[in-house]
């Protein structure tokens, strides 16, 4: 099969590889569409902590089953549309038994620690397997990954029906929250973002979007809420002054969810979080619970027109290392797709 490898930070391209043989409990996917995260990106420069090298990056795809071993695999036919959460997981340690595999103590993600899905074929384990019904675009159920990040950050917050939220960060995964929170009832969802682009889908939306470099980003912050702090926070930009933002302007008792991950640690007030009793929630990428959520969002249709606005472009495989070079460098982008299959 063909397949892009990272030999070493820096150094991609696309090669010959023996296609993967499967064992027992783990399926093989021949893959379509493949999305391009800003994971990807740091394991190619090698940003990222613990990948490993050489390796097959990529974990938003989408195919075909080929083959399957195990338990489970009576609930698919060969030739099923499929995704599967990119978590390898042990199944026996104190988060897994709790459902809340993506804390596992032995967590492994498929394109950082193991071979992943930009190549013709691609290995899983069985029980992160999920169908994808026939008649539902397989470039939408590509985003099936990043909207699962949305799915378990929004529902880690707690977020009751009429709350209003703030995200900072009006990147795909902040765009997916403000969807998300929006199907789950939210009363208003502000967006702040510097990029222009980014703040212009959001209105398309129907989110409120705020320009962070404006003086008086402040005023507006309150005014368009109705002069109220918000209930529910989401942090999802990276950058210093995003928690910031968010100890100050998330009211008494409310919550802040700490997505984006950070060069280093970030300067908050604790005395704030103290006297307003804020509650701070971590996110780690999705439980296996909350990835079957997105999946039943993009067959249940409803965010089709929305999800068809984040893709920016689809490259062909053969092209895959310009899809790296326009993803990480065109602001205007938000999810770039390759086509691996016919």
């Amino acid at each position: 099969m063909k397949a892009l490898v990272i030999e070493h930070p820096d150094k991609m391209h696309i090669v010959e590889r023996e296609i993967p043989t499967i064992r027992e409990g783990e399926a093989l996917i021949r893959v379509r569409y493949i999305g391009i995260c800003g994971t990807d990106i740091h394991v190619l420069h090698g940003h990222h902590p613990t990948a490993t090298f050489p390796r097959i990056p990529g974990h938003e795809f989408v195919g075909e089953l080929v083959d399957i071993k195990g338990d489970g695999s009576e609930r698919f036919k060969r030739g099923d549309q499929v995704a599967a959460q990119e978590l390898i997981t042990c199944g026996v340690c104190d988060a897994c038994a709790k459902g809340e595999d993506n804390a596992c103590t032995g967590l492994r993600i498929i394109g950082v620690h193991a071979d992943g899905g930009f190549a013709e074929y691609v290995k899983v384990k069985t029980r992160k397997l999920f169908r994808i019904p026939e008649g539902v675009d397989l470039k939408r159920a590509a985003l099936i990954e990043p909207l699962a990040v949305a799915v378990h950050d929004v529902r880690m917050s707690g977020m009751q029906v009429g709350e209003n939220v703030l995200v900072i960060g009006g990147g795909p995964i902040g765009l997916l929250i403000g969807l998300v929170a929006q199907r789950g009832g939210a009363g208003k969802v502000v967006v702040s973002e510097v990029v222009q682009s980014r703040r212009k889908l959001a209105e398309e939306f129907g989110f409120l979007a705020l320009n962070p470099l404006e003086k008086d980003f402040e005023e507006k912050l309150l005014s368009v809420n109705g002069g109220k702090p918000y209930d529910v926070g989401f942090e999802a930009a990276g950058v210093p002054g995003a928690i910031t933002t968010l100890v100050d302007y998330i009211k008494n008792t409310g919550t802040i969810v700490q997505i984006a991950m950070t060069k280093g640690p970030y300067p908050v007030d604790t005395g704030k979080i103290f006297a307003k009793e804020l509650k701070i929630q971590g996110v780690r990428i999705h439980n296996q619970y909350n990835f079957g959520g997105a999946v039943n969002m993009v067959v249940d249709g409803g965010l089709d027109d929305r999800l068809d606005k984040l893709i920016s472009r689809v490259f062909d495989f053969e092209k895959v290392t310009e899809a790296f070079e326009y993803a990480e460098k065109c602001k205007d982008a938000f999810k770039v797709l390759v086509k691996v299959g016919n």
